[in-house]
């Protein structure tokens, strides 16, 4: 197979984790999520803890008045941002992949094999797909905690990219899970990343 990187950006709840993972399986080719974290934390030299705390969101550093120069130090989260942003061009470099979010479709905008995929959902499905694994919760609670995840990892992108997060084009392909289901789905992302091919 021509070497593809399939780059998933996705809204909490939309089953975008589950999506890549099943393309990946489908096409034979590395995964990457949350491994970033372990890669970032091995290149930056950090603690894992501390790569997951800033993960997909930004912060801005706080003032110290102790030290009138605290002001100019980079802030984790922007230290974490380009050490992930030089682990994603690494491994798409390397080999064919699926990497999910963390900015990775801007990131590796100019990649000729980079085909980027964003998978949303309506809040009804969220939430139900959120309920299978946290039964205990209200659909309000379910709700709000969606709509907060959703609004970090929008904040988030558009900080390091400059552009709006779920923009359909800026993808090469946008997808309402809710409509094929997860399976149908991976089969419509493969049909298109071969029919581009």
């Amino acid at each position: 197979m021509k070497k593809v990187i399939i780059t998933i950006g996705r809204e909490f709840g939309s089953g975008g984790r589950e999506i890549g993972l099943k393309l990946a399986q489908k096409l034979n080719i590395p995964f990457y999520d949350k491994e970033l974290i372990a890669h970032t934390a091995e290149k930056i030299n950090v603690e894992h803890s501390i790569i997951e705390r800033y993960d997909e969101q930004h912060s801005f550093p706080a003032f110290s008045s102790s030290n009138i120069f605290d002001i100019y130090q980079m802030p984790m989260s922007d230290r974490i941002y380009i050490a992930q942003a030089d682990v994603i061009r690494d491994l798409a470099k390397k080999e064919s992949c699926i990497i999910v979010g963390r900015c990775a479709d801007y990131i590796l905008k100019d990649e000729p094999e980079l085909f980027s995929v964003f998978i949303h959902a309506p809040m009804k499905d969220k939430v139900e797909r959120k309920k299978a694994l946290l039964p205990e919760k209200s659909d309000s609670e379910l709700e709000s905690h969606i709509k907060k995840i959703n609004k970090k990892r929008s904040r988030y992108y558009t900080y390091y990219t400059d552009r709006t997060w779920g923009e359909s084009f800026t993808y090469n392909l946008s997808i309402d899970s809710s409509i094929l289901g997860i399976d149908g789905t991976v089969d419509l992302i493969v049909n298109a990343v071969n029919m581009r091919k």
